[in-house]
């Protein structure tokens, strides 16, 4: 059986790992999330950047500047990532749907430039940003996209996915996205790799994330590959806690940095940090600290350091100090910020190369 690690420079052991961040977007463009409303100052041109007179509207105004969504330089990548082996981090996930510019090859370049880890992964996002082809395609055809991208390559090369994810979800679930869930399912199954859910965050409560963890597990998916991203918002439900448990998936906390602030668009105010702090010291008081995972979702440019963002490293920064300070000793931050992810990212099923 292989359990090594599908990097877009091959597999790798699980111990050359290092620590890992396993939801950020190194490349990509999600236009889908561009409103600019009736912004005076809104920008439409997708290769913009924020200069430094514009910054404060382009941070406190995110999505309404469509270059921000726009991560497509190569070259900022590579400097961010620069710095991390230093942080002790060594791997980065890439969770880059298909059709949003996953660019296969620039990931290889941004690894062999950076030095640093680097896993594709593979599926669609919610329904709003598929293509009319894609919504006509039927589970079978999904499941086969997807299992290709992890066995042969990704966009006509030779570079392959490592994770199914992440699985676009929004509330309530379209039926394009629970077939695309449910052939998400079946290439996770058929090729061995975790299974990465993006969750309708916004919903109030943590009904959401208990009806797609039943629908994730009446699919058949190992639960114990299963990683439910963008729960940061569902923990200030006390029966998150108890939803984790009894489906035995994996918890990250994805949004480290984001501006605690209110966005109009989806009805949602954005948890703090220190918010996600609590969180992990419960998890970690009931047991949980094997089954949590930390990362940032980098998605706008104004996230990178470049810009005046808090970079990829903020959560080895700022918030492994935090959490240090507040008692959680070097045995479990080892656990939550390498180990789980050296657990549930390798490949379960006979090595292809």
């Amino acid at each position: 059986m292989s359990h090594q690690l599908r990097t877009v420079l091959g597999d790798i052991d699980p111990s050359a790992m290092g620590g890992t961040l396993p939801h950020e977007h190194l490349q990509g463009v999600c236009d889908m999330y561009w409103y600019p409303g009736d912004d005076p100052l809104a920008d439409s041109d997708p290769d913009a950047s924020p200069r430094l007179d514009n910054l404060w509207h382009w941070m406190e105004n995110p999505v309404a500047n469509r270059g921000n969504m726009h991560m497509t330089d190569e070259q900022d990548s590579i400097d961010e990532l620069r710095d991390l082996p230093g942080l002790g981090i060594g791997t980065v996930v890439n969770l880059t749907p298909i059709g949003m510019h996953r660019n296969a090859e620039g990931l290889r370049r941004i690894s062999e430039a950076s030095g640093v880890n680097i896993v594709a992964g593979s599926t669609y996002y919610v329904a709003e940003a598929l293509s009319k082809e894609v919504k006509a395609l039927m589970e079978e055809e999904i499941t086969r996209r997807i299992v290709d991208d992890i066995e042969v390559g990704m966009d006509g090369t030779a570079i392959r996915a490592g994770i199914v994810g992440e699985v676009g979800l929004s509330w309530p679930i379209d039926p394009v996205e629970e077939r695309v869930l449910a052939a998400s399912v079946q290439a996770h199954l058929h090729t061995g790799a975790a299974l990465s859910i993006h969750n309708p965050y916004y919903v109030p409560g943590s009904e959401a994330m208990e009806q797609v963890a039943k629908l994730i597990a009446g699919f058949g998916a190992d639960m114990s590959r299963v990683i439910m991203g963008h729960c940061d918002g569902f923990t200030r439900d006390p029966r998150f806690y108890d939803i984790a448990r009894e489906y035995g998936c994996y918890v990250e906390l994805d949004m480290f940095g984001y501006v605690s602030g209110y966005e109009a668009e989806i009805d949602f105010t954005y948890p703090a940090d220190s918010d996600r702090v609590d969180a992990i010291l419960r998890m970690i008081e009931e047991g949980m600290a094997d089954r949590l995972l930390l990362s940032h979702d980098m998605v706008f440019k104004t996230t990178l350091k470049k810009y005046g963002g808090f970079g990829l490293g903020r959560i080895h920064r700022v918030i492994k100090p935090w959490l240090e300070r507040r008692g959680v000793d070097a045995e479990t931050l080892e656990q939550i910020l390498v180990r789980n992810a050296q657990t549930v990212l390798p490949m379960r099923v006979p090595a292809t190369s």
